[in-house]
């Protein structure tokens, strides 16, 4: 089965972000490695990606150069 990455840039977006990684997470699929690459969030971000640790490859929250960084 074929390995699928998918990342999710964040800044601030925790209102919306817990709903993502459960759309994501939900799709139950068998080879996924999903990342979440946050810029220094000062909500309520980093709790809600803790929440999820276990179920991602990576993470990390701090200061970025942007979207595109």
């Amino acid at each position: 089965m074929l390995k699928i990455s998918i990342v999710t840039p964040s800044f601030n977006q925790g209102q919306y972000l817990e709903e993502t990684i459960q759309s994501v997470l939900d799709q139950k699929y068998p080879n996924l490695e999903y990342i979440i690459m946050d810029g220094g969030s000062t909500d309520n971000s980093v709790e809600i990606v803790k929440k999820y640790e276990s179920q991602l490859a990576h993470w990390e929250s701090k200061p970025d150069g942007g979207q595109s960084d």
